[in-house]
């Protein structure tokens, strides 16, 4: 289960929990296993106003958000859970976006990185530092729709070996 630090928006049409607890192990303890589905999107920023804006826009597919407040807390989250596309404001409680940035690329399977700033420099920056790409406000709606999806589906070609539709629930 999530701790109590990360919030999720789960819109999926069979949502499954980013972390499971395996069956106890013969020294009696729980081990974590890596969860079979990914976030859509983690969202790391303090304002929560862009995580009810990107629900709004990705609610139809059906797409789940995560949201961690702070550097730290998105780093923390993508060490233990997996993540597909990681939506970061440029400047954070913690660090700004290049901090996110390296936190992020030590994950084995490291989201996509989208940046939000306000400087057209940015594009080049996080692009040079790895990111997918970077949107500059005032935002537009079809550019912003146009990124992440673009990044979760890039991601899921590296990753998930697919990539075409909606997010697809294991199992189902």
């Amino acid at each position: 289960m999530l701790a109590s630090k990360f919030s999720v928006t789960s819109m999926a049409a069979c949502p499954q929990p980013p972390n499971e607890l395996a069956p106890e192990r013969r020294d009696g303890r729980a081990h974590r296993r890596q969860p079979s589905r990914a976030v859509d999107i983690l969202t790391i920023s303090d304002n929560p106003i862009l995580s009810v804006y990107l629900s709004g826009l990705f609610q139809e597919p059906g797409w789940t958000i995560a949201r961690a407040r702070t550097c730290a807390a998105g780093a923390a989250f993508v060490r233990d859970n997996r993540a597909a596309v990681a939506v970061c404001e440029e400047a954070l409680p913690d660090g700004f976006w290049y901090d996110a940035a390296v936190a992020l690329s030590s994950v084995r399977e490291a989201p996509a990185l989208v940046v939000i700033g306000d400087d057209q420099s940015l594009v080049r920056e996080v692009l040079a530092l790895g990111g997918f790409d970077a949107l500059v406000r005032p935002l537009r709606e079809s550019d912003v729709v146009w990124t992440i999806a673009s990044a979760w589906h890039a991601w899921m070609k590296r990753f998930e070996g697919g990539g075409s539709g909606a997010p697809r629930c294991s199992g189902a």
